[in-house]
C-alpha cells in the first residue's frame, strides 16, 4: 500500500466547544478516531499560529510574533512539514486561507503571491482571504464573483457584514462554500499516482459572522457569556457564530463523501483543527488574542489511516492528554512514514505515541506565546506571564475552576504554585533558545540533566 493521503482541515476562530450537535460530520469523524479535549494553539493569533503549525516552532523561534509580520526566513521555509512531504514524493496542495505572509492591507491581487506560497512547500495553491479583506484585495473568490457578475453586489453587502445581515448568495457561493467546493473538486479530480497532502483551509468562523438564510441557532439556547452580565446581543451574535460553524461542517461532510466516492477514505489520514479559538463574548471579549481556554484552546480531531479507533466498546475516544499544535509536525511525519528531522528546538510530540501511552511521549505541560506574554498549562494549573505587564497576569486552578472565573494571581497562599510555574516558563524558554558549547559544559554545569 502506498503512503496515506493526508488531509488537514483548518478553520479560523473555531472554539473547542463549537464541536457537538451543530457539527454532525465532525462529530462522526471524531467517533472514528480521537478527539483531543485539551489541545492548544501555540499562539492565539492567525499568522503566528499558522507558522508555528507548519514549522513545529514557537513565535520566539520563527520570529512571527503578530499579524503583518515579515515572512519566514528561507531556512525555515525549507523546513516546513510540507517541504519534507514533497521531498518524500507527496503532491501538496493548499486551498483557502494560508496567512503565512500578510500583505492584505495594501490593496493587491493576492494570487500574485502564489509563487511565494508555493515556496513554503506546495505544488498547488488556491488562495482565498477573509471576508472584509476582500473589500480591498482580490483573490480567487473575488475573481469568481467578477466572472459571474456579482462582485459589486458582494462588496456592497460585505461592507455591512459586521451587523450579520443575511449573506446575499446561496451557501456554495459564500467564501466558505467556495473554499469547500474547491476542496471537494480537488479530491474528485485528483489523478496523480502519488499520495497527496491537502490543506483545506476555511475562512470561517472568523468574523464577520454572516451567513445565508435565517438564523438556525436559537439565541435563547446559547450559553450565557462567562464573566459578564448576560446580554441578548451576545447570545444573538453567538448564534450567528454557531451557524457559521455548522456551515463549515456541511463542507467537511461533502469532502468526506468525496473521499468515500473515490475509494480514498481507507488510505487517508484526516486532521481537523483551528488556528486558534474565539472568546465569543466570554469576559466581554470578541477576539482571540488571549490565553483563555476558548481562545487559546482549539478543537483537534485525528482520524483515518494510521489512527486506531477506540476498541473498548464505550463510544468515541476522547483523549484528555495535554497536546499542542506543535505536535502536528512530528505526527504528520509519522503518518507519512518518513523520519522527522531531529531538532532540540522543537517541542512537539507524536500524537500517536501519546495515544499509545509510549513512555516519555506525553507532555507534563504545554506552552503558548503571543507578543511579550507566555502561557504554561499543566494538568491542574494555568499561568500567564507578561514581561511588559508586571509579570504574572493570571493564575487559574483549572481542576477547581474550569471556567477561569477566579484569577489567583497575587492571592496570598499561592506563592509556591506561582513560583513553580514561572520557573517552568523560564526553563522552557531557555531550553528552546540556548545551548551550552561542549567545552563550557565543564565550567557552567557540574551535572547535566537531560
Amino acid at each position: 500500500m502506498r503512503p496515506p493521503n493526508i488531509v488537514l482541515i483548518l478553520t479560523d476562530h473555531f472554539r473547542p466547544d463549537a464541536l457537538g450537535k451543530s457539527t454532525p460530520h465532525l462529530s462522526k469523524l471524531a467517533s472514528e478516531g480521537t478527539r483531543f479535549e485539551h489541545a492548544y494553539s501555540a499562539a492565539p493569533l492567525c499568522q503566528p499560529a499558522r507558522n508555528c503549525l507548519i514549522t513545529g516552532k514557537y513565535p520566539s523561534q520563527t520570529g512571527i510574533s503578530g499579524n503583518q509580520s515579515p515572512p519566514l526566513g528561507e531556512a525555515a521555509r525549507q523546513d516546513t512539514f510540507m517541504r519534507h512531504l514533497q521531498s518524500a514524493g507527496y503532491y501538496t496542495a493548499m486551498v483557502g486561507k494560508h496567512h503565512y505572509i500578510d500583505r492584505y492591507g495594501v490593496g493587491m491581487d493576492v494570487t500574485e503571491d502564489d509563487a511565494a506560497i508555493r515556496d513554503y512547500g506546495f505544488d498547488y495553491v488556491f488562495q482565498v482571504v477573509d471576508d472584509t479583506e476582500n473589500l480591498h484585495n482580490d483573490d480567487e473568490y473575488t475573481k469568481y464573483l467578477a466572472r459571474t457578475g456579482r462582485l459589486e453586489q458582494f462588496r456592497e453587502a460585505c461592507a455591512k457584514s459586521w451587523s450579520c445581515p443575511p449573506h446575499p448568495f446561496a451557501l456554495d457561493d459564500t467564501v466558505d462554500g467556495f473554499v469547500g467546493c474547491r476542496g471537494v473538486r480537488f479530491v474528485e479530480e485528483y489523478a496523480e499516482e502519488r499520495p497527496f497532502y491537502l490543506n483545506l483551509s476555511f475562512i470561517g468562523p472568523h468574523p464577520p459572522f454572516w451567513h445565508p438564510g435565517e438564523l438556525q441557532h436559537d439565541p435563547d439556547r446559547m450559553a450565557a457569556a462567562l464573566g459578564v452580565p448576560d446580554r441578548k446581543g451576545d447570545r444573538v451574535k453567538h448564534a450567528h457564530y454557531m451557524d457559521r460553524c455548522a456551515n463549515i461542517d456541511h463542507y467537511v461532510g461533502r469532502l468526506l463523501a468525496a473521499l468515500d466516492a473515490r475509494g480514498l477514505r481507507d488510505n487517508t489520514a484526516i486532521l481537523f483543527t483551528s488556528d486558534h479559538g474565539e472568546n465569543a463574548g466570554d469576559f466581554g471579549i470578541w477576539d482571540k488574542r488571549y490565553f483563555y481556554e476558548q481562545s487559546c484552546g482549539v478543537p483537534l480531531v485525528l482520524a483515518g489511516q494510521g489512527v486506531a479507533a477506540e476498541q473498548r466498546g464505550c463510544g468515541a475516544r476522547v483523549s484528555k492528554a495535554l497536546v499542542s499544535h506543535l505536535d502536528l509536525y512530528p505526527t504528520i511525519f509519522h503518518l507519512a512514514g518518513i523520519d522527522c528531522p531531529r531538532d532540540p528546538g522543537r517541542d512537539g510530540r507524536n500524537l500517536l505515541d501519546i495515544l499509545a501511552d509510549t513512555p516519555g511521549a506525553a507532555h507534563d505541560a504545554v506552552f503558548a506565546q503571543l507578543g511579550t506574554a507566555e502561557m504554561v498549562r499543566t494538568a491542574n494549573w494555568k499561568l500567564v506571564f507578561d514581561a511588559e505587564g508586571d509579570g504574572v497576569q493570571q493564575l487559574f486552578n483549572l481542576r477547581r475552576d474550569p471556567q477561569e472565573l477566579d484569577n489567583l494571581a497575587g492571592v496570598p497562599g499561592y506563592e509556591s504554585t506561582t513560583l513553580d510555574l514561572v520557573q517552568r516558563l523560564l526553563t522552557h524558554r531557555i531550553r528552546l533558545t540556548q545551548r551550552t558549547q561542549a567545552k563550557e559544559e565543564q565550567r557552567l554545569q557540574r551535572v547535566r540533566i537531560v
